[in-house]
């Protein structure tokens, strides 16, 4: 798989995944606009989905460069 590829699928997935959320917190709220906390939440967790996603990111390029020396 290219590396453009796999940008588009994590880009594609975490704009789906963010949504769901939004419409979960505005049904909760229902139908209420969402607050500061609300924004915040969503926040974090996007902040956390980005950061285990750079993390498997340079988990897979090291292993591929220590495939790669041998």
């Amino acid at each position: 798989m290219s590396n453009k590829r796999r940008i588009f699928l994590v880009f594609i997935s975490l704009s789906v995944g963010m949504g769901l959320s939004i419409l979960i917190f505005i049904k909760k709220n229902n139908g209420k606009p969402l607050d500061s906390n609300d924004y915040l939440w969503l926040g974090t967790n996007l902040f956390f989905s980005l950061l285990i996603i750079g993390g498997i990111v340079y988990y897979f390029s090291k292993k591929d460069q220590n495939n790669l020396k041998k």
